[in-house]
């Protein structure tokens, strides 16, 4: 599951758009898959199924992607 998107998301696969929001853990921002800011290292990549989720978890939505 997470393979497929980490796929998507370096793809910017516009279809897993909604589908989840993924989690940057070096600054606690989480992103749309298709969200245009640079690509971060998979090692700092935490999956999330909603933005609701990610939040709890701590982390802020992007300001470029406007996840929330």
């Amino acid at each position: 599951m997470d393979t497929e998107r980490w796929a998507a998301v370096v793809g910017r696969d516009k279809t897993f758009d909604g589908a989840f929001v993924y989690c940057v853990k070096s600054t606690n921002i989480y992103c749309r898959p298709t969200c245009a800011a640079r690509l971060a290292r998979r090692a700092n990549v935490h999956f999330c199924d909603t933005a609701q989720e990610a939040e709890v978890a701590g982390f802020r939505p992007c300001k470029r992607c406007k996840p929330e």
